[in-house]
């Protein structure tokens, strides 16, 4: 029997996505509004290497990839089809030499420095989500380097619990209900 499949299309400034998805995966069908504020406002590097932390099917760290061909692109999750879809989506896009997808809880299996970390964290799973991401970021970030993630009416707890591993952070921006929080590691 085959398995069910999805493909969510959608373009975000400028940039086509056209992203493989799965029964089971967060915002299967279609980019959900958080992810999409995220994108619109993201701060990438000129090169180096970012992670995309709790992927999913991989539209932060595709879309990423394909903003800047300069930079090689870590994308960790630790349900295994979310793995599955990323991989077929790094494929599509014919980025397999620069983008990287790995099966991670968090930062926990990730041993490299990068310069930006980017999520969409899983708060359905609760704030120790936020806490064990406040916690590892910093060790995995250059210094310089930034967490950059997108938080439906959680802004108020993950900037009390970042700021205490990090020396700047702050909201950047809020669109209905989805506020975009940097946090900065000097």
């Amino acid at each position: 029997m085959e398995e069910m499949m999805f493909v969510v299309t959608d373009v975000v400034n400028g940039v086509p996505l056209n992203l493989i998805s799965y029964p089971g995966l967060f915002s299967k069908k279609r980019l959900d509004l958080g992810t999409r504020v995220l994108l619109e406002n993201l701060i990438i590097p000129e090169e180096g290497a970012v992670a995309d932390v709790g992927c999913g099917y991989g539209p932060i760290g595709i879309y990423v990839a394909i903003i800047n061909p300069r930079l090689s692109v870590y994308m960790l999750d630790v349900n295994p089809l979310a793995v599955k879809a990323s991989r077929e989506n790094v494929e599509r896009y014919g980025l397999g030499d620069r983008v990287k997808v790995l099966k991670s809880d968090l930062l926990s299996g990730f041993e490299f420095r990068v310069k930006a970390i980017y999520s969409n964290p899983p708060l359905s799973k609760g704030v120790d989500v936020l806490e064990r991401l406040a916690r590892d970021a910093p060790e995995r970030l250059e210094k310089g380097g930034w967490v950059q993630m997108v938080l439906y009416k959680g802004e108020g707890n993950a900037v009390k619990i970042f700021s205490e591993y990090f020396p700047e952070v702050k909201v950047m921006k809020s669109v209905k209900g989805y506020s975009i929080v940097l946090a900065v590691n000097n």
